[in-house]
């Protein structure tokens, strides 16, 4: 229930004067919690994971460099020939390494597979994290006069947390013999030097020459969150290996580019094509690694909308002298610009960079990555390698935003770090300041109402909705965050892949106190969301928010109860965070009714319910798992 500003005001000031100032700290990075406690290793040896369910074993050569996804899942898009592990523990991504082999990497950390700490309920719990195992293979026509080797490259901490020395990543090799038994064959400590290394493991022993052999990676870490980050990447077994002699050929992209704007990530497509020229970059950096000798490559990028390429170049550049090396090649975009005219309130851009095929893994030889407008601006790229946090009663976080147009603003997207300390009982208020010589200055808008951080368990890089007690109207620079009324740190996301926070993120340690400048680098992911041109959506600044109607269950898997109070007709549309339809349903009469979400993706939606007769509208966030 919302709280009285004279309330609210009084509290804190009570708070504020109550609280010794020593208690005010610094701004914080998330990091590592030191476990008191160093845990001894279970036994190396363990049961046989399960069986590659309806199919056979695999055969050689096995390769995996993580550029499209391969874990277990049953999502239609992603073939079963692209799966190759039998569990779901390991994160597939393109942002949390530093200089990979190839696109995409494999990382074990203290998150399980949708993103939530194995242990929320203690700082310090350590222990088993993830397991990363093999689809059996066939091993049975080798013997260990074949060479077979595994080989991979592997890489502590990157862009996250890189692991203490009572940590560290293990290989096992399975043996069908008999009952079945796991052999640890290999391990790493913590506390590594940053950089990928590569590493050969031969296949030495007779029980391993079998059919239903396996391999795993798994790691020891803290539980508690997204710590002691290990990346693996270019995963091949094969016979007929000398590891003096080795060598690749392989050309590849390294990392996704996420936006073609300056400076923003997103931005509302109504405020873009007002003057589209003013936020597009000049040029483009492509992240690309030879790790063979000389090839000839050729890069381009081409951009596509509803299926339509509307942009296709190719530049030839550096044919010659590229071995065995890293390249970042600057793409000069030659004035271009999404087309404004493809739509008016939204649109996304499906952009692809890409080198000429010069080897037998085409898969890792493109970048993608969409191009979003729609009703909130970004500077982040959408995902989070660290936390950031202020641990100071009364203190506020706000980030730099520039409202190209005037606009209404309507809330906020804030992305919550599951690190270390469970803080969802904690609360906080959201708020917009207005510009004072580069600085938050006064409040634009007052914000009553007390909200708490947000952890989800189903996905990683889960970003939150909250909504202003009252649509703010800005125009030019403005600030948005919030105020925290105890002295514990909220650990929202920090993207390490951009840095704005140098000149667009500020804090201060209590009322009345001044605001600095942040010195940690990265985009703290707090974006603001707009009005931007929308009508008949879930955030319209015409629609009347009534009270909360009584919808169950919420989080729901499924199916949704809605009791409905009246006897006319209700239309029911769920629409999901960017303003698109993505469900509808109607029915008449007083008593519960149900609706069915099974078809939609995991995520947050807004369910907008409009009666017919009165034209009065409800609306209620829900949760689909």
């Amino acid at each position: 229930m919302p709280v009285s500003p004279l309330r609210y005001l009084l509290f804190l000031s009570i708070l504020f004067l109550s609280v010794p100032s020593n208690v005010f700290s610094q701004e914080q990075e998330g990091d590592l919690r030191y476990n008191p406690v160093l845990l001894s290793r279970p036994a190396q040896r363990s049961e046989p994971a399960e069986s590659r369910g309806g199919g056979g074993s695999l055969t050689l050569p096995f390769f995996d460099d993580f550029s499209r996804y391969s874990l277990p899942t049953d999502d239609a898009n992603i073939p079963a020939e692209w799966q190759q592990w039998l569990d779901t523990s390991a994160y597939i991504n393109t942002h949390l390494p530093l200089s990979p082999p190839t696109i995409g990497v494999a990382t074990l950390d203290g998150l399980d597979g949708h993103g939530y700490p194995y242990d929320f309920s203690d700082e310090f719990a350590y222990g088993d994290a993830d397991t990363m195992t093999s689809f059996p293979i066939d091993l049975s026509p080798f013997s260990v006069d074949d060479n077979v080797y595994l080989l991979f490259f592997f890489q502590g901490g990157g862009l996250g947390n890189n692991p203490d020395a009572e940590d560290s990543l293990l290989v096992d090799f399975f043996s069908p013999f008999g009952q079945g038994e796991w052999f640890q064959q290999w391990s790493a400590p913590g506390l590594t030097d940053g950089t990928f290394q590569q590493v050969f493991i031969q296949v030495t022993q007779p029980e391993f020459f079998l059919d239903g052999f396996q391999f795993r990676f798994r790691n020891y870490a803290t539980l508690s969150g997204a710590y002691d980050h290990w990346h693996i990447d270019y995963v091949v077994m094969r016979q007929g290996i000398n590891p003096d002699s080795f060598e690749f050929d392989e050309v590849a992209m390294q990392y996704p580019n996420h936006s073609f704007l300056q400076p923003y990530s997103v931005m509302p497509w109504t405020h873009y094509i007002d003057n589209p020229s003013q936020f597009m970059a000049t040029t483009f950096t492509a992240f690309e690694r030879n790790l063979g000798p000389t090839e000839n490559i050729v890069t381009g990028y081409s951009v596509g909308y509803q299926g339509d390429v509307t942009n296709f170049i190719e530049q030839d550049i550096n044919p010659f002298g590229n071995s065995f090396q890293e390249m970042q090649r600057t793409i000069v975009l030659n004035g271009f610009q999404f087309d404004p005219a493809v739509n008016d309130t939204c649109a996304t851009f499906d952009v692809k960079v890409y080198i000429n095929p010069t080897d037998l893994n085409l898969q890792n030889d493109t970048a993608s990555f969409k191009q979003e407008f729609t009703n909130y601006y970004a500077y982040d790229d959408g995902t989070a390698e660290r936390s950031y946090a202020i641990t100071s009663a009364g203190g506020s976080v706000a980030v730099k935003y520039r409202s190209e147009i005037p606009d209404t603003l309507l809330g906020l997207f804030i992305h919550w770090l599951p690190q270390g300390i469970d803080v969802s009982d904690q609360t906080f208020l959201l708020r917009v300041w207005g510009d004072a010589s580069g600085a938050p200055g006064s409040e634009l808008a007052e914000n009553f109402e007390f909200h708490s951080p947000r952890f989800y368990d189903d996905g990683y890089n889960v970003i939150s909705y909250y909504e202003f007690d009252q649509p703010v109207y800005v125009d030019g620079n403005f600030y948005v965050g919030w105020t925290q009324p105890a002295a514990i740190g909220l650990t929202v996301g920090n993207d390490k892949n951009t840095n704005t926070n140098p000149v667009r993120l500020f804090y201060r340690l209590g009322l009345g106190q001044p605001w600095f400048q942040s010195e940690i680098t990265g985009s703290v992911m707090i974006r603001p969301v707009f009005r931007a041109g929308k009508s008949e959506v879930w955030n319209s600044v015409e629609e009347e928010s009534l009270s909360e109607i009584n919808v169950y269950p919420n989080p729901t898997e499924q199916w949704i109860n809605i009791q409905w109070n009246t006897q006319e007709q209700a239309n029911c549309v769920v629409y999901d965070l960017m303003g698109r339809e993505a469900s509808r349903d109607s029915f008449y009469g007083v008593g519960v009714h149900q609706m069915d979400l099974g078809s939609l993706a995991a995520g947050p939606y807004v369910l907008v319910i409009t009666d017919s007769s009165s034209g009065e509208v409800r609306r209620q966030t829900i949760l689909r798992r």
